[in-house]
């Protein structure tokens, strides 16, 4: 499950952006507006947490101030523990394979059955299982 992607932009940035969205729908004849920086006592970010870790820091200097973005995806992933699965954790009635009925909805697995089960046969063998991890 990959982690969404989270972009924090000065308020500086943000007239920037809304200064071009409204550039965009004006008539060519317009000319187009100054817009004024935001006030010295508005705060610099939209939010003041730092970004997970993992994810990389670009801070550009626009004429409104300066524009920082963060990108990248979480160095942890939330459902780690279910790529660790075994047959044994997950096969109820102890057949030795897993069908889809057998794994929990919310665990990885379940949305990523079919990708698993490569000869499509309904089951997830100790292999298959295997080569996911």
């Amino acid at each position: 499950m990959k982690t969404p992607l989270r972009c924090v932009l000065s308020s500086g940035a943000l007239a920037l952006l809304a200064a071009g969205a409204q550039a965009q729908t004006r008539p060519e004849a317009t000319p187009a507006q100054t817009v004024a920086p935001p006030p010295a006592s508005a705060p610099n970010t939209l939010t003041a947490e730092l970004p997970p870790q993992g994810f990389r820091t670009m801070t550009m200097q626009t004429p409104q101030g300066p524009v920082t973005v963060n990108w990248g995806q979480s160095s942890t992933l939330a459902n780690a523990a279910d790529y660790q699965a075994t047959i044994e954790q997950l096969d109820k009635n102890g057949d030795g394979v897993i069908t889809l009925d057998e794994v929990p909805e919310n665990h990885a697995l379940h949305s990523e059955f079919r990708l698993v089960d490569k000869n499509h046969d309904g089951k997830i063998t100790a292999q298959e299982l295997a080569q996911w991890h």
